[in-house]
């Protein structure tokens, strides 16, 4: 038994302890599969979430 299952990391994300990032990781191990991965987050694999860096001001 592969530790964690999907199930397991379900119950993580759920709570708040797995960000997108931590999935797509479990994605490239092959823990979960990219249907598992958008069932679980509700986010789409293959379109990741825009960051857009607007910089810092100077004191």
């Amino acid at each position: 038994m592969v530790y964690p299952t999907a199930a397991d990391i379900k119950v993580f994300w759920d709570w708040g302890v797995y960000t997108p990032a931590i999935m797509r990781e479990y994605v490239s191990l092959k823990v979960i599969t990219k249907t598992e991965f958008e069932e679980i987050t509700g986010l789409e694999f293959d379109k990741p979430a825009v960051s857009v860096d607007l910089g810092t001001t100077a004191s």
